[in-house]
């Protein structure tokens, strides 16, 4: 009798994860594709995907299924957070969260590294990171109705004074 009620809560757990995790290889792909053109325009090089990196935003993703708060995890990545109310009926795609960040490109300015007075950009100047290689991200579904992203970056970047689209010495990103 124990086994089965230990079955059924397994399986239960099983479905919630699949439900409210439903990132798919299609999605890891947009994500990827959609930073790389953004990168590409600004003349940076492109990411790969890292499933490490996309184990972990999943993992952030999914400790907010329930509040759909846009907290940073303080991992050991870079990190972007986006939320998509339910009015879209969860049908926000990577693309989406890639071209929000995006938009704060009209707010920084390149020569002087600096953004516009009450404005954000570090999504932008994430993105941008010339020394980032690698992403990962996540969708998940929050609260059953809107949708929460999350993308991972190594190296992280958004150094406070230093440009995006210049490179850094290496032994700025080691741990000691």
């Amino acid at each position: 009798m124990k086994l089965k009620q230990t079955e059924k809560l397994i399986l239960t757990y099983l479905v919630i994860i699949l439900v409210v995790a439903n990132a798919t290889p299609q999605d890891d792909k947009e994500f990827l594709e959609m930073h790389n053109k953004a990168r590409v325009q600004g003349g940076l090089p492109p990411f790969t995907y890292d499933q490490t990196l996309a184990g972990f935003a999943n993992k952030h993703a999914l400790s907010h299924a329930r509040d759909c708060a846009l907290r940073h995890s303080d991992g050991p990545y870079g990190e972007n957070l986006f939320w998509g109310s339910a009015a879209k009926s969860l049908k926000w795609a990577p693309k989406d969260a890639v071209y929000a960040w995006m938009k704060e490109q009209k707010y920084y300015n390149k020569k002087t590294n600096t953004c516009m007075p009450g404005q954000k950009c570090g999504h932008y100047t994430q993105i941008m990171w010339r020394d980032t290689k690698k992403i990962g991200c996540a969708k998940s579904n929050c609260n059953g109705k809107s949708t929460y992203m999350v993308c991972e970056y190594q190296p992280a970047g958004n150094y406070e004074g230093l440009s995006p689209f210049d490179k850094h010495d290496p032994s700025m990103y080691t741990q000691t």
